[in-house]
């Protein structure tokens, strides 16, 4: 957990940039609230993703994650940008062997897809690109280290005599030297067992990972059609993903999909239907009435408060779940309880 961080013990592994493109952003201006629910989003996909690279576990709690999404000053704004920066408290030698920032790109990338084609089969061939690329140079270095330890005994090899000295002095540099390559040979081994170990994890957790994303990713892309056209993802300068009203369409909500909490609302009842608990209401602070199912087992005892909300017209906070529009709004509510509590007629 991190709470209480030592920040000079933190290491960066890698700068995300979410750049808002077309419409209020081209006058680098976006509305605020779409703002702030599209952040949400984006830095919970973006700590998951991250803590789930790292760690190689899935955490859904962020207050239980090893990495931090903490965001930087934008230099120069192309539309409107955040810029954000992932952090932790790992080693480097632990995640990905320095190629965090390319691998995390492919996670999210994954995460927000619309899953119109087998993602699944290109997440797969990404990370294994991905793999093999860092593979392929480590195994450069270590090639790299043999050849510089293969000259070195070579020059000492043809000194000539008359150098003896130094030639003497060169053997236990070449000792240690060779030593040394022992060494990164045997920790360039390890890294590519733990490279190939994170793949295989990774991939076991994709799917996990992007479902329980969905909700996040929903906000994330809250202002496309509105505040802007499209976002444009970027890690390390490098944009990897561009995100449009199809994506945005793909994570909508299915029809049915209801929250999973109860949530408190105020709204004023205009119709209700004693032998069904069917009823349309106001929320507070809207214009149109949605319909509703009170579920609350009293909606058909007489003179119940409903009813008489109703009856006075007056505005009543209550408990529901709700089902959404693809902006996060509610289109119908099924209410369990009132806040206000009162003696019911038996």
């Amino acid at each position: 957990m991190l709470q209480a961080v030592d920040k000079k013990s933190e290491v960066s592994l890698c700068v995300l940039s979410v750049r808002y493109e077309g419409n209020d952003a081209v006058s680098h201006e976006i509305d605020l609230n779409q703002l702030g629910v599209s952040i949400q989003g984006f830095a919970r996909v973006f700590a998951l993703c991250a803590n789930t690279l790292a760690t190689g576990r899935l955490t859904l709690q962020l207050d239980a994650l090893d990495v931090r999404v903490v965001s930087l000053p934008v230099a120069k704004h192309h539309c409107f940008e955040v810029l954000a920066m992932v952090k932790s408290m790992a080693t480097s030698t632990e995640l990905w062997s320095g190629a965090f920032g390319a691998v995390l790109a492919v996670v999210v990338q994954y995460v927000l897809s619309r899953r119109d084609h087998d993602q699944m089969k290109f997440l797969s061939e990404a990370l294994q690109g991905q793999t093999k690329y860092m593979n392929e140079a480590l195994l450069a270095l270590q090639n790299q280290s043999k050849s510089m330890n293969e000259a070195l005994q070579n020059q000492s090899k043809h000194m000539n005599e008359t150098l003896h000295a130094l030639q003497s002095q060169s053997k236990p540099m070449s000792e240690a030297l060779h030593s040394q390559s022992n060494y990164m040979n045997e920790a360039l081994q390890q890294s590519l067992q733990h490279n190939q170990q994170n793949f295989e994890t990774l991939k076991a957790l994709a799917d996990k990972l992007a479902d329980a994303l969905r909700p996040a990713a929903r906000q994330a892309l809250s202002p496309i059609g509105h505040s802007c056209q499209r976002i444009d993802l970027y890690a390390e300068g490098k944009q990897f993903m561009t995100l449009d009203t199809d994506h945005k369409r793909a994570f909508s909500h299915a029809a049915g999909m209801v929250t999973e909490h109860l949530e408190p609302y105020i709204g004023v009842i205009s119709q209700f239907d004693m032998t069904t608990g069917a009823c349309r209401l106001t929320l507070e602070g809207a214009t149109s009435r949605i319909p509703a199912i009170v579920v609350d087992p009293i909606f058909d005892r007489p003179n119940n408060r409903y009813v008489k909300a109703m009856t006075s017209a007056d505005p009543i906070r209550f408990l529901a779940k709700a089902e959404l529009d693809e902006d996060g709004n509610p289109i119908r509510l099924y209410i369990s309880d009132t806040s206000e509590r009162e003696a019911e007629p038996a």
